[in-house]
């Protein structure tokens, strides 16, 4: 039972991680400014 938690757990992590990255690629996508989509860019290449 404890595989199982463990891997539904990893691939809940995963998920997570992958909407924040499309979360992020769309904010700069539609950022209103070159500064600012420069900035959201940083912040991508920090992670």
């Amino acid at each position: 039972m404890t595989r199982i938690r463990a891997a539904l757990s990893r691939r809940s992590a995963l998920r997570a991680h992958l909407r924040e990255e499309r979360a992020l690629a769309r904010a700069q996508a539609f950022a209103p400014t070159v500064e600012s989509a420069h900035e959201i860019a940083v912040l991508t290449a920090r992670r």
